[in-house]
């Protein structure tokens, strides 16, 4: 497969929170059908081709499949895929991936299969079409017609990165006029602050805004109730900066961040009955993962073995659910002397990392051995990555709400590992905090599954490992 950046891992979940992008996937997923039709019609003419055996079926057949890998290949990270060329590179992706999928089911299904000449015209007019309609989609969507104009109450840091994330994400569908300052000394056209809290009102009405975002801190005695009451009566939609933030961002905004937040929140609790079918899940995927991945471990560690002296498992203390301590299992990618000196995070190009350590970190294979720390019950297969205490105790000082991150139990892989490079200062660590809580935040099964599906394309395009 060829590379797709990282900005391109948007999981399941997103997909179904976007109104825009849903709508997209579904609209192209009809697309790919028809163009399936089509290829029928032109290779056997309009009326034997629309009677071809079973053409609906196939065509719906085929449009599921390359839909998903469309999908998975990142064609739906619609910030990503506005290039022409982008959209072109993902397609032929998919296109590959979808072709793999279907050869096996066409021989395992007969009922499905085509003729060769069809499918393959299928395919190139598939090819062809969508990044096609794609970049036809992509220039007209930001046109002022289908842009709605946009103001942001506050000029704090939540603010200004909401606004960055306005202007460079023309496919949210929203067009920043400016931000609105507290204090009349902080009003500068330059830098996009065009007014105060007092003008909202005269300045939604004078610029047509549809659309009013509430993104600053503290409010007591300064939020202008009144007029934001009355231009949502005239049919302006006003929403909290943080929850934009969160669901564009897929991350909680922490330097803002507010115990009430959390306290208050329909989110970060876990029900019973989402605990036990997460356990359920999560003893059925190490077992599995463990059955499947036996030979690689067997070869890992004979490899690990003849390079360097030492043991092939490397075992460490770490903090798990509720900063309860158990030891992790990985292979070991190390020389054994790489903490002679104390425990230091990992670094980029580290040299204490042995030849076959460099493979199995960017493979994740030396992760496999957590398998069994998730049958123990220490570990999940989705979760928080477990720290060492002595970094716990650092970092506890420098970031805030960083110890709730160990209110669930740790994961073999998680929200954060899909979206974030490897942790490797104090800066890193809090970006993946910030993804962490999210994830807790927004606790549950699905979640779960789709963490895991994107964690297999981080390991196919060997992407956030250090």
């Amino acid at each position: 497969m060829l590379e797709a950046p990282l900005e391109a891992l948007f999981t399941m979940v997103e997909l179904l929170r976007s109104p825009r992008r849903l709508l997209l996937f579904c609209f192209e997923g009809l697309l790919c059908a028809v163009l399936v039709i089509a290829s029928s019609a032109l290779r056997f003419g309009l009326e034997d081709g629309l009677n071809y055996p079973h053409i609906a079926k196939k065509a719906g057949l085929v449009a599921l499949v390359l839909q998903g890998a469309f999908y998975y290949v990142g064609f739906y990270d619609l910030a990503a895929t506005r290039l022409p060329r982008a959209a072109f590179r993902r397609v032929l992706n998919g296109v590959l991936l979808g072709m793999l999928i279907l050869w096996p089911i066409f021989y395992l299904f007969p009922m499905f299969e085509m003729g060769r000449g069809l499918f393959l015209g299928a395919i190139a007019l598939v090819a062809l079409v969508v990044p096609s309609w794609r970049i036809l989609f992509n220039a007209v969507s930001v046109g002022s017609g289908f842009m709605r104009r946009t103001v942001i109450l506050g000029s704090g840091v939540l603010a200004i990165e909401i606004a960055e994330m306005l202007r460079g994400r023309p496919d949210l569908g929203l067009e920043l006029v400016g931000l609105l300052a507290r204090d009349p000394s902080q009003v500068d056209p330059s830098q996009g602050i065009i007014g105060t809290y007092r003008n909202i009102f005269e300045i939604v009405m004078e610029e047509g805004v549809e659309y009013v975002i509430v993104a600053y801190p503290d409010r007591r005695g300064t939020l202008p109730v009144d007029q934001l009451l009355e231009v949502k009566f005239r049919g302006v939609e006003v929403e909290e900066g943080v929850n934009v933030y969160e669901r564009e961002k897929g991350k909680i905004f922490v330097r803002e961040l507010r115990p009430s937040q959390l306290i208050f929140s329909e989110g970060f609790t876990a029900r019973p009955a989402t605990r036990r079918l997460k356990r359920i899940l999560d003893v059925f995927c190490a077992g599995v993962g463990l059955v499947l991945a036996a030979p690689i471990m067997l070869l890992t560690a004979l490899l690990i073995k003849l390079e360097s002296p030492g043991p092939v498992l490397y075992k460490q203390v770490r903090a798990g659910e509720f900063g309860k301590l158990f030891t992790i299992l990985k292979f070991r990618s190390m020389r054994t002397d790489a903490e002679a000196g104390g425990a230091q995070f990992a670094q980029k190009n580290d040299p204490r990392v042995t030849r076959v350590g460099q493979f199995i970190r960017k493979t994740r294979i030396d992760e496999v051995p957590q398998l069994l720390n998730v049958l123990r019950g220490d570990m999940s297969m989705v979760g928080p990555r477990p720290e060492r205490p002595v970094f716990i105790e650092q970092l506890e000082q420098q970031i805030p709400y960083f110890k709730q991150r160990l209110y669930v139990k740790p994961g073999v892989t998680g929200h954060a590992q899909v979206r974030c490079e490897y942790g490797a200062s104090a800066e890193d660590m809090l970006e993946k905090l910030q993804h962490d809580l999210y994830y807790i935040k927004s606790y549950s099964v699905l979640f779960d599954l789709s963490i895991m599906l994107d964690t297999v394309k981080v390991v196919l395009f060997r992407i956030g490992s250090r």
